[in-house]
């Protein structure tokens, strides 16, 4: 099984920077085609949450365990805990950073003002289509003014929005105008998220897979974008680049899974307390109240996560910066760590592991490689 292996350990020592996203509540107001959240799979999941206080001491514990940077509020829809501003005064207690993804429909004015007198560090608001009628479709709602008010409370109030493009087959090819309708608002920082299954999406995620042909015409608009105007594009769930030559286009930051990275690791939480290995991934490594951080990362499925790759990604150039793409995914989609993205496995026949892509990709600076948030 040596073969097998990246010759890398789990937390082999304390990365540069490690963050957690929380996902502190189950509830939400859209209906997102895409959703992720495990507990919309159909498997057993507790359906619960955890009081204000509960929250507090996990948070108190897992603040004083890691020394933690960063905490990132998800859901569900964070803000519809009516408890979510103690949460965060108690954060910044701390002296961690807050972030805080969010649909962006109860951004109020009151809202953003309070939330970035609060503390709130930095706002990620989904912004899926410069076009009203697409962006509600996706996530079943009358959303999409309601997103666009949130945005501009945000930067009226002087708070760091960036936006979050789900990039799926039917809008994949509305990046470009989602990225010019960004400029117009004055947000400066989008990241592309590649549709991968999970949660509600697991029945059909096959239909929602953007071609790579219609990804490689989205970054090469969005290049053309990040040239002409003032804004950041990265990439924050792996894109293959066997498949789509993301090393060609120098304005856009790629990005690839974190967990075991030496510079950045993010892990996840559920709402009962319970360590993921990222939001997309169902599987509980263990529960903090009852273990301790270093406890639960010493699990066996989290050294498999690290250092499995399957047979197809071995011999490539790049496997240890792209590690077989989104592990989660594979695990979810064929329950194995040897299985193949399944992004990869679908569109296998035009995958190229020899193209310079791949080695203009190695050649990279690390500064240049970006890591999923």
């Amino acid at each position: 099984m040596e073969d097998l292996k990246l010759g890398v350990r789990v937390l082999p020592k304390a990365p540069a920077k490690l963050s957690f996203t929380y996902e502190i509540s189950r509830s939400c107001n859209l209906r997102c085609q895409f959703c992720y959240n495990a507990w919309k799979i159909g498997k057993e999941h507790d359906t619960g949450e955890i009081a204000t206080g509960q929250s507090l001491r996990l948070l108190n514990k897992l603040i004083d365990e890691t020394g933690c940077g960063e905490i990132t509020l998800s859901g569900g829809e964070p803000l519809l805990r009516e408890d979510i501003f103690e949460v965060i005064r108690f954060i910044k207690k701390k002296k961690v950073k807050v972030g805080l993804v969010t649909n962006g429909t109860l951004l109020s004015k009151d809202m953003a003002e309070k939330c970035v007198s609060e503390g709130v560090d930095v706002f990620q608001v989904s912004l899926l289509s410069d076009q009203r009628e697409m962006h509600n479709r996706l996530v079943g709602s009358e959303a999409f003014d309601k997103a666009i008010e949130g945005i501009l409370n945000v930067r009226e109030k002087k708070g760091t929005v960036y936006t979050f493009f789900v990039g799926v087959r039917e809008n994949i090819g509305a990046f470009r105008g989602a990225l010019e309708l960004n400029v117009l608002l004055g947000v400066r920082n989008v990241a592309l998220g590649r549709f991968v299954p999970g949660g509600a999406a697991m029945t059909r995620w096959q239909d929602l897979l953007p071609p790579p042909d219609m990804l490689v015409q989205a970054l090469g608009a969005a290049s053309e974008v990040a040239k002409r105007y003032p804004i950041a594009i990265s990439i924050s769930t792996p894109i293959l680049p066997c498949l789509v030559n993301v090393s060609e286009h120098e304005h856009i930051t790629p990005g690839f899974c974190t967990v075991g990275n030496s510079q950045h690791t993010l892990f996840a939480i559920d709402p009962v307390g319970n360590l993921k290995v990222c939001s997309h991934s169902p599987h509980i490594l263990g529960n903090l109240f009852e273990k301790s951080f270093r406890e639960i990362t010493r699990a066996k499925f989290l050294k498999d996560f690290v250092e499995t790759l399957p047979e197809y990604c071995r011999d490539c150039a790049v496997a240890t910066i792209c590690r077989g793409g989104c592990r989660s995914s594979a695990h979810l989609c064929y329950g194995s760590f040897e299985a193949e993205d399944p992004y990869l496995r679908v569109w296998k026949a035009r995958a190229d592991k020899t193209g310079p892509s791949l080695l203009k990709l190695k050649a990279m600076e690390p500064g240049k490689v970006a890591h999923e948030r």
